[in-house]
């Protein structure tokens, strides 16, 4: 439940303007929420008056994804977000072929023992199987739009990379897409129906002796594979990634951590980072502690 006192600029606003156009609802979410203004229930179109009192009550969408306790890794929590530190080889969200034990029945059984509710797990973002770090988690609906809408975002990624890149820093800008039913993404002209993609890429340490980098990355798009795609069409395939690189026996999945999340808090506006280390698989291959 939010609660809402009109301010004066807004006078004779709708209230679907006002909640869309300045608190960041979708049109989604108000589908699926009851608005109360002064305390009498009124329809989307109605107008508003300055001081008003405006209650959006969400109704929980319920899901059929069942309670599987976790030992979940929160690095954060407040009312509005749940931002969890992945291990690898952990599956978000249920697929055909693994529908439990996934992060998704995770949340919904941390949800439950903390709201007493079944709730859907609105994953802000998601990450390969292998891939570890960082996965953000909209408590509500509203949080969710705003995510989506609103917010200012940047997510920054480090990856431990095959080869010496040479360049310092610099952007990927290679369209990318899959061709047919093949899993693989591939480079892909936009008028083939590839789609915009964009990676910005800075080597933070260059290890000579293993022919390896580590390097930061930070998304402009969100495609699919997009890291793993870009790194391996420069020639530097991240290490362990079998699809779109080579297989090495000692290395158990692609090096890979979604590491830091910036953004924009919903109530307070302010600017926030929420960073995590290394894992301990990646400290080990580069011999850091």
């Amino acid at each position: 439940m939010k609660k809402f006192i009109i301010e004066p600029e807004y006078n004779n606003y709708k209230v679907s303007e006002y909640l869309k156009n300045i608190k960041g609802y979708s049109s989604r979410g108000l589908k699926n929420a009851d608005i109360y203004l002064n305390g009498k229930k009124v329809r989307l179109d109605k107008k508003i008056k300055k001081l008003n009192r405006l209650v959006v009550v969400e109704q929980e969408k319920g899901t059929n994804i069942q309670p599987i306790p976790m030992d979940l890794k929160i690095v954060f929590e407040d009312k509005n977000l749940l931002i969890i530190n992945k291990d690898a080889n952990i599956v978000v969200h249920p697929t055909l072929k693994k529908t439990d034990k996934t992060l998704a029945n995770g949340v919904v059984d941390y949800l439950l023992k903390t709201t007493g509710k079944i709730q859907v797990p609105r994953f802000y973002n998601r990450l390969d199987m292998d891939t570890s770090g960082l996965i953000v988690v909209a408590k509500n609906a509203f949080a969710q739009a705003f995510l989506q809408e609103k917010a200012e975002i940047r997510k920054f990624y480090l990856a431990i990379c095959e080869g010496i890149v040479e360049k310092d820093e610099f952007f990927i800008t290679r369209p990318i897409g899959r061709v047919g039913d093949n899993i693989k993404r591939e480079e892909l002209p936009v008028e083939e129906g590839g789609q915009e993609a964009k990676t910005k890429v800075k080597v933070l340490k260059r290890f000579e002796d293993r022919n390896l980098s580590l390097v930061e990355l930070e998304l402009f798009t969100g495609r699919t594979h997009q890291i793993r795609v870009h790194l391996s069409l420069e020639g530097h395939p991240i290490l362990g990634d079998v699809l779109y690189g080579s297989k090495n026996e000692s290395i158990q999945r692609q090096l890979l951590h979604s590491y830091k999340f910036m953004y924009t808090d919903i109530d307070s506006h302010e600017q926030k980072i929420i960073q995590i280390d290394l894992p301990e698989d990646m400290k080990n291959v580069i011999g850091v502690k």
